[in-house]
C-alpha cells in the first residue's frame, strides 16, 4: 500500500467521520456502533458487527457498510502483502468488481467471496480475500497474569481445535490463529461459524456450549491435551465434559474481537450464547 493512500486510510481509521456521502449510494451515511445487532455489509456482502456506516434514512433503507469497506472504497488503490504466506511475493489489490464469473473463495476463512474483495495480482492461480479478513491483526495479545499471544498463520503443524482438520473448506487450508504456548489453534473460518451460530440460537436455549477435556493417565485434567473443541451438551459421548476454561474462552473472545472489530469487553455481551 503506498504511503499516501496508507496515510489516508489510517487517518480515517483513527478519526472516522460521523457523517459521509459516497458516490455509490444516494443517501448520506451515518456512523454507527453496532456491537450487539448484526448487519449485512452491502460492500463485501458479509455479516458485520463492529463499527459501520448506516443509511441516514434507516427506517426505509437497510444499507450498511463496514467501516473498513467504506474507507477502502473512498481511498482508491490499496494493496497488501503478508509475510507469513509461503509466497511472500503475493500482492493483494482491493477491487469492487470481478472480471468474469465463477466461484471465488476467501483464502483466509474459506467462505465464498460475494462482494468487494482483495485479489493477488501476482499469482497465476487466483487468490482472494474478504476485506475484513485481509485486515485481520497479525498478532493478538491479552491477559494480565498469564499473557496469551496469538499469531495469524497460513500454515501450522497443529489441527484446528474446533473442526479437528487442517483445511477449513474443501481444498482451502484457511488461516489460523495459533497461541505462543501451542495449546490453542483455531481456523478463522471456524470461529466465524461459531459466532454466526450464536446469533441463530434460540434465546430460550438454556444449554451452554461445553468443551471436551481428556484426563491424563493419573486422572488429572491436562491443559496441554485439552481439545478446545466446543460441543453442545448431549451430543457426543466424551470422557469428561466441563465448561469452557478461562484460557479457551479468552482465546475465542480475542479472535472474535479481531474478526468483527468488536471491543474485547463487548464480546461476552454480543455473544452471550457462546459463553
Amino acid at each position: 500500500m503506498s504511503s499516501i493512500y496508507y496515510s489516508s486510510y489510517l487517518t480515517k481509521q483513527l478519526c472516522p467521520s460521523e457523517n459521509i456521502t459516497v458516490s455509490f449510494h444516494p443517501h448520506p451515511l451515518r456512523r454507527k456502533d453496532a456491537h450487539v445487532t448484526p448487519y449485512c455489509c452491502m460492500g463485501c456482502k458479509e455479516k458485520g458487527l463492529g463499527n459501520c456506516y448506516q443509511c441516514e434514512d434507516a427506517e426505509n433503507c437497510e444499507y450498511h457498510l463496514h467501516q473498513k469497506c467504506c474507507d477502502l472504497s473512498e481511498s482508491g488503490y490499496s494493496s497488501l502483502k503478508f509475510t507469513f504466506l509461503k509466497s511472500k511475493k503475493c500482492d493483494f489489490v482491493f477491487q469492487k468488481e470481478a472480471v468474469g464469473g465463477g466461484h471465488r473463495g476467501c483464502d483466509a476463512c474459506g467462505k465464498e467471496v460475494k462482494g468487494w474483495f482483495y485479489k493477488c495480482k501476482i499469482c497465476e492461480r487466483p487468490h482472494y480475500l474478504h476485506p475484513c479478513c485481509a485486515h485481520l491483526p497479525i498478532k493478538l495479545q491479552e491477559g494480565k497474569k498469564e499473557k496469551i499471544v496469538l499469531y495469524l498463520k497460513a500454515k501450522t503443524s497443529s489441527l484446528c481445535q474446533q473442526c479437528k482438520k487442517e483445511n477449513v473448506a474443501l481444498g482451502v487450508r484457511g488461516w489460523f490463529y495459533v497461541s505462543n504456548c501451542g495449546k490453542h489453534c483455531y481456523h478463522v473460518g471456524c470461529v466465524m461459524d461459531m459466532a454466526m451460530e450464536n446469533f441463530n440460537k434460540d434465546n430460550n436455549d438454556d444449554h451452554p456450549y461445553l468443551i471436551e477435556e481428556t484426563p491424563t493417565d493419573h486422572g488429572r485434567k491436562s491443559c496441554s491435551r485439552q481439545t478446545g473443541a466446543i460441543r453442545k451438551s448431549g451430543l457426543p459421548k466424551v470422557k469428561m465434559i466441563k465448561f469452557l476454561t478461562a484460557a479457551t474462552k479468552l482465546v475465542i473472545s480475542m479472535i472474535i474481537s479481531a474478526i468483527f472489530g468488536v471491543p474485547l469487553t463487548d464480546v461476552g455481551v454480543a455473544f452471550y450464547h457462546l459463553f
